[in-house]
């Protein structure tokens, strides 16, 4: 019976109007504050948010240290995950950063992120136990923390019809964004326990390189006459909704939200044997975007425009080490070299390797023998790390997919065989419909070839969907999971036929 290993990962947007605290006028620092807000997942209470501005100085230069944690727990089928994020900055009263400093508790392991602006420039560095990688990007005074339209709208309140556009930090991506905020309206709004208030609505827009929108990080925040954010929604994982509350109401726990029963992508009409499926064709639906600018072409599956709008026609098929056009000599050293996630240097994870490859000396029966390896090895399997990385899996020998994942790639790289991740859904009976998924691709014979270890596949069915794939390589490894975040509850699969 095969088992749905993941729930789609949404690593932490933090801009979600926490910090009307920050609301002193330019130049002079805020007293020391705390707020509380609580959050919700598709109408479940899933977690909170705590907000600290504690002043500081540097000399006589008044400074401002801004502490954000963040914490979300959910069900997983039988298990409980929890992930729990500290975000920092120190900044000028005017909101201009000069450190920043994120630390993640997703495993046994804190993944922190950190760097200090220089001459314009910041050294973003990731660090997770003895792996560390570090990115430089540019960064102008005019950039803000990830809170940068809450602290603009506190600081001077929009009016109806005004738009405003800055420059703001997304730590999911650990990239620089331009917001436009377009102020709409005055529309009534519930804020819990009864309690209605008008509010003006404030939608936010953010667009990376060359204009690109990125839908999963769009908000619309409700703020008060003040300038202060009381709600927010943002349109992804079914729709997040934070309320600014007290801490008592931001502590107090609900019903425990089943995030894997909620991404199921349910389907009408039964696939029969899907291990054995090596062709299969589907109709996709999307409620609000073209499912062709969403899911990707390659060797396994290709896409085009559907009979209706927002929709597609996807085939996918098992794609084996000799299908289909090769590619290059060679890929992208960052398919090659060890990363925080995919800790491929790590003693434990060369002597698994090692252990599993035996005597195989050919690149593509060395990757078939660390997935079937790590498929039996790995023999607790359970949901209750959010992401853990190979080296702490390689010791504790339990996780799901993800786990699976990145244990398969770290000890690949370590036989010098490329290998990535891949992110999407796969079909489980049981559940009546698509989960979503982690699995590998290996570099073998001038083609990525798609393993999986959770299922012990080395020729994967056509009941696996792929939205994205990563090297999990820089200062931003999570990214790969926005594809999940895009599609989660706005989509639509039926299975038209089956081979």
């Amino acid at each position: 019976m095969r088992r749905i290993a993941e729930g789609p990962r949404r690593w932490v947007l933090l801009s979600l109007g926490i910090l009307g605290v920050l609301a002193g006028s330019a130049g002079s620092a805020p007293a020391q504050s705390e707020s509380w807000d609580a959050v919700y997942v598709a109408g479940s209470k899933v977690g909170y948010m705590r907000t600290r501005v504690i002043p500081k100085k540097e000399g006589e230069r008044p400074l401002i240290n801004v502490l954000v944690d963040f914490n979300l727990s959910f069900k997983r089928g039988n298990d409980s995950s929890t992930i729990e994020v500290q975000y920092g900055t120190i900044e000028t009263p005017e909101g201009e950063v000069l450190r920043l400093d994120t630390r993640t508790l997703v495993s046994q392991q804190v993944i922190r992120v950190y760097g200090d602006v220089i001459n314009g420039k910041m050294t973003l560095n990731i660090v997770n136990g003895s792996q560390r990688q570090e990115k430089v990007i540019p960064w102008g005074k005019d950039v803000y923390g990830p809170y940068g339209p809450e602290l603009i709208l506190s600081r001077n309140p929009i009016k109806p019809g005004e738009v405003r556009q800055i420059k703001t930090f997304i730590p999911d991506l650990n990239k620089i964004g331009d917001a436009t905020l377009t102020a709409r309206g005055i529309e009534p709004v519930a804020l819990g326990g009864g309690v209605n208030r008008d509010l003006l609505r404030v939608d936010q827009v953010v667009a990376f390189e060359e204009g690109k929108i990125a839908p999963e990080f769009n908000t619309s925040f409700w703020v008060d006459s003040g300038g202060q954010v009381l709600k927010s929604y943002t349109d992804s994982n079914g729709g997040m909704v934070v309320y600014r509350t007290t801490k008592e109401a931001a502590l107090r726990p609900g019903p425990q939200f089943d995030l894997l029963a909620a991404s199921i992508v349910k389907i009408g009409r039964k696939i029969n044997n899907p291990e054995t499926s090596r062709d299969v064709l589907y109709k996709v639906t999307m409620t609000d975007a073209d499912p062709a600018s969403i899911i990707p072409n390659d060797r396994r599956q290709s896409i085009k425009a559907g009979p209706e709008p927002r929709t597609a026609i996807l085939e996918v098929k098992t794609a084996g080490p000799a299908d289909g056009a090769s590619g290059t000599d060679s890929v992208d050293p960052e398919f090659l070299r060890s990363n925080p996630m995919i800790t491929s240097d790590d003693p434990r994870v060369i002597a698994l390797a090692r252990r599993a490859a035996g005597s195989a000396t050919d690149p593509w029966a060395k990757a078939q023998a660390i997935t079937r390896w790590v498929a039996t090895n790995l023999k607790n399997k359970n949901f209750e790390t959010s992401f853990a990385p190979a080296d702490e899996v390689a010791r504790t020998l339990s996780g799901d997919c993800t786990e699976h994942g990145v244990l398969t790639a770290a000890m690949c790289r370590a036989e010098g065989i490329p290998a990535r991740v891949v992110a999407g859904l796969v079909y489980a009976t049981h559940l009546g419909g698509f989960g979503f998924h982690m699995w590998n691709e290996v570099y073998v014979n001038r083609r990525w070839v798609a393993l999986d270890s959770t299922f012990d596949e080395v020729d994967v069915d056509a009941v696996h969907i792929k939205l994205s794939d990563s090297s999990l390589d820089g200062v931003s490894p999570f990214e790969t999971f926005l594809a999940v975040s895009r599609v989660f509850g706005k989509l639509k699969l039926e299975a038209v036929e089956v081979r």
